[in-house]
Formats: structure tokens, C-alpha cells, sequence
């Protein structure tokens, strides 16, 4: 990872569909879309850009996703890829079939990447920041706060968030945040059930939660309030899988998307000091 002299790249963040994507030079000649994705471990990049671009591929096995246990997938390494003024250089990821998913990705760069960096969105201003880990964080603003930040399978997360409705408040376990989802608060089933909400279902709103190759039933709809650390966030909508294989269908559950995280104007993921940096 060759960062510029500063110590920091800035890009546009591509935010439709709430999600956290920018454009990337790469080998091909072609720009890139790639995802930052907190909830990913390792990058991934798509098996069909895998094969145009030549790149050496192993025998395949099957991973899971947010949505199926039963993904396919082999490993290679892409040469570089050029973010802004940072490069990568011999990323390892895994090749998967990415044509599915609900937006357009050609790579995925998850915790493997992330954890060598400090990543700071300003979701306001639509700005990534690609900071090098030995550059302190941006401290918060008179009315931020910086939180411990915790990890879960390599995933960031946060805790003693609680939330609130009109039945009652409960304290969740460990949150984690994941940057690929555009959803608010996404609860398993188990997890539902303790907050007392979707008690029923045939009344709840139905939609998909989307995988990067499969998708699974959700019941949308609910809202509660949410405190995390100091804030009070209302009316976040809470998104619960029906259950099923992949991340989503997990017990203890408990998920923090992109639509949640666009409450604040900028936060920041310091991995390396655990630290979880909110501005409103």
C-alpha cells in the first residue's frame, strides 16, 4: 500500500444506492466501481473482469454472503489498483460472480485492505478519506463523540447501543457495521423477537435483502429509536431477515447499514487505535 506524501487520498464518494463506491483506476485501461466494505473479508473482485483481465485463477470453493452459504468462489491477485493518489499493489482477493448484485461492482475491498488504513466518510460532503494508520484520526467535532470500536469476525462494530419503542427499550449486543449495506438497522430473527417488534408477520411490509449472488425475504417497516453513545437517532427503520442460510439469517444478528450511518454528516473507522469517530 503506497500512500502520497501526505498520507492521504480523498475520492468522490458514489453513495447511490447508499452504499459506499468510488471509481478506481486498475489494469484494463477501464475506470473501476469499487465498494468499501466494512462487513467483506477478504476483497473481492468480479470472476468475469477476473478472466478478461487474465488474471490467475485457483480451483474453486463455496463461501457464504449476506444471503447464501453457498457462494462459489477461487482466489487470485490483482496487480495494483490506483484509489485517488493511494496504490495497492499484489491485492490479494477472492474472484466471485458479482453480475447479481443490486448495483454495479467490479471490486470489493473488505477487511484486508480497510484494516491497513483509516477511512473517514463524509457523508455531507460525499468525500472518502484514505488515511495511512500512523496519521491520528480527525478528532470530533463540538458535537461528536469518539466511541470504542470492537470487533466481530474481523468486522467493526460497536457497543451499548439501545433501542426504543412504544412497548419498551433493549440493549442489543454487539452491532456490526457494515458499509456494503444500504439498510438502517438490521436485526435476526432472534434478536426481533427479544426487541419485540414483528410480532406479525403476515402484517409486516415483505421486500429482499440483497446479497452479492442471492437475495432472501425481509419484513421491513418497523422503527424505533436508537441511542448510540450520546446520540439519540429516531424513526431508524429496522430491516429482519426470514430466517435462511448467509450473514443474514445468522443468530445474534444485529447490523448497522448505510442508512443509518448517513444520520451523521462524517464518521471514521480507525482500526488500528479502536476507535469509531461520529459528527453530526
Amino acid at each position: 500500500m503506497i500512500f502520497p506524501a501526505s498520507g492521504e487520498a480523498t475520492l468522490p464518494l458514489l453513495f447511490a444506492p447508499q452504499v459506499l463506491r468510488c471509481v478506481a483506476a486498475g489494469p484494463g485501461g477501464h475506470p473501476l466501481t469499487v465498494l468499501l466494505d466494512t462487513g467483506t473479508d477478504p476483497s473481492a473482485i468480479d470472476l468475469g473482469l477476473a478472466r478478461r483481465l487474465g488474471l490467475r485463477i485457483g480451483d474453486f470453493a463455496l463461501g457464504s454472503d449476506a444471503a447464501s452459504d453457498s457462494v462459489p468462489f477461487t482466489e487470485t491477485v490483482l496487480p495494483w489498483l490506483r484509489l485517488g493518489d493511494l496504490t495497492l499493489r499484489d491485492l490479494y482477493t477472492v474472484a466471485v460472480d458479482l453480475s447479481r448484485a443490486p448495483f454495479k461492482i467490479d471490486l470489493v475491498l473488505g477487511y484486508n485492505v480497510l484494516s491497513s488504513l483509516t477511512l473517514s466518510v463524509s457523508y455531507a460532503s460525499r468525500c472518502l478519506h484514505l488515511r495511512h494508520p500512523d496519521i491520528d484520526p480527525p478528532p470530533p467535532g463540538p458535537s461528536g463523540v469518539a466511541l470504542p470500536l470492537r470487533f466481530v469476525n474481523h468486522f467493526p462494530a460497536l457497543a451499548d447501543l439501545r433501542v426504543a419503542h412504544a412497548d419498551g427499550s433493549v440493549d442489543l449486543p454487539l452491532a456490526t457495521i457494515d458499509t456494503g449495506s444500504n439498510s438502517g438497522l438490521t436485526l435476526g430473527r432472534d434478536m426481533v423477537a427479544q426487541v419485540g417488534i414483528y410480532r406479525d408477520a403476515d402484517r409486516a411490509s415483505a421486500s429482499h435483502g440483497q446479497g452479492f449472488t442471492s437475495d432472501t425475504a425481509v419484513l421491513t417497516g418497523a422503527l424505533v429509536d436508537l441511542h448510540v453513545g450520546p446520540f439519540a437517532l429516531r424513526d431508524i427503520e429496522i430491516d429482519a431477515p426470514l430466517g435462511g442460510p448467509g450473514d443474514l439469517g445468522r443468530a445474534g444478528r444485529v447490523n448497522i447499514g448505510n442508512r443509518l450511518l448517513s444520520r451523521f454528516a462524517r464518521f471514521t473507522l480507525d482500526y488500528r487505535r479502536s476507535l469509531c469517530v461520529l459528527d453530526v
